[in-house]
């Protein structure tokens, strides 16, 4: 495993992340939001600039909000997201933040998500982008081990990366083997309204998500991991790294949607695979070998067209992903 990513998971734990500062509350940050309800091409990142160390670096680099609502226009429109579980790897971090890498070693990924009514949604995106909805959002770090599961998913692969999941519930079922899942946290239910599956977990309490089903973590890491509410323009903006890859799922980012605290919306997104080899082709996403072995897009079983992420590269080498998301309000 790369040396910087062990060093960051080292360095970064969910007590310290609480201790610098990095969460406000959910309703101050629809507050600041609030003044964006007559403008045409705001993006929640201004609004949402408290965050870990490093807030400062990630607003000087953040995408300019005409990058993001122009690719936003060439993604597909108005098409109902599909639900997804939400695996074996989510709990209720409660933190509202922009910049979600605490200091994670990988290729700077900005994700705008636009949060679209089905209903009145016209072709164009124009009509139907919901405001202050919050989407939340978190993946695997570039060694492919989620933050609150570390001891768990590195001891059951020898040291190494791969997000092996923990026993007791529905989780993502594995298309290749994922050796033997360590014990002790139930898996994530279907979430969105589908109802829990998982075993004994608690559920969540926070500021924006109540009653979903959690799993127990091993550790107090909460890297990758925050929340956004949704400007004028349906828009939430996060700077995180590029998700890695573990064995037996496609590489992907997961995402909920929630309304007035109840989850309307779990689903999963993807990339295109020549995409995956160009940005895994460095370090330190290149330490992680084996990849040619693992599921990909054509055969994982969770995959949907509907979740493919739009991407164009960024002068400074980062990138930018941004999808619609298709909801019923």
């Amino acid at each position: 495993m790369n040396k910087d990513i062990e060093a960051s998971r080292q360095r970064v734990s969910r007590r310290r992340a609480l201790a610098l500062g990095g969460t406000i509350s959910l309703g101050g940050l629809i507050a600041a939001c609030s003044g964006n309800s007559g403008s045409s091409t705001t993006t929640s990142t201004a609004a949402a600039s408290t965050t870990t160390a490093g807030t400062g670096a990630a607003a000087a680099s953040a995408t300019s909000g005409d990058a993001v609502t122009s690719l936003l226009a060439k993604a597909p429109q108005c098409v109902m997201s599909e639900e997804e579980t939400q695996g074996p790897y989510w709990f209720d971090v409660d933190s509202i933040r922009s910049d979600i890498r605490e200091d994670r070693p990988g290729t700077t990924l900005q994700v705008a998500l636009r949060v679209q009514d089905n209903s009145i949604c016209n072709a164009d995106g124009t009509i139907g982008a919901v405001s202050n909805a919050v989407v939340e959002i978190w993946h695997c770090d570039a060694g492919g081990v989620y933050s609150g599961f570390e001891s768990g998913s590195l001891s059951a692969n020898g040291g190494g990366g791969g997000g092996t999941p923990p026993s007791g519930g529905m989780g993502e079922p594995p298309a290749g083997g994922m050796g033997q899942p360590p014990s002790g946290a139930p898996g994530g239910g279907m979430g969105g309204g589908m109802g829990s599956m998982g075993g004994s977990g608690e559920t969540s309490d926070g500021s924006y998500s109540v009653g979903d089903s959690e799993a127990t973590t091993t550790d107090d890491g909460t890297y990758l991991r925050g929340a956004q509410t949704t400007d004028a323009n349906g828009i939430a903006q996060f700077t995180t790294i590029f998700p890695g890859w573990y064995m037996g799922r496609t590489t992907h980012i997961h995402v909920k949607v929630h309304i007035d605290k109840k989850t309307v919306l779990t689903t999963q997104t993807f990339f295109e695979e020549t995409l995956l080899d160009e940005v895994y082709s460095v370090s330190p996403y290149s330490e992680h070998t084996g990849r040619e072995n693992n599921t990909n897009n054509s055969n994982d079983s969770i995959f949907s067209d509907t979740g493919m992420m739009t991407v164009e590269k960024q002068s400074d080498g980062s990138y930018l992903a941004v999808i619609n998301l298709g909801i019923d309000a």
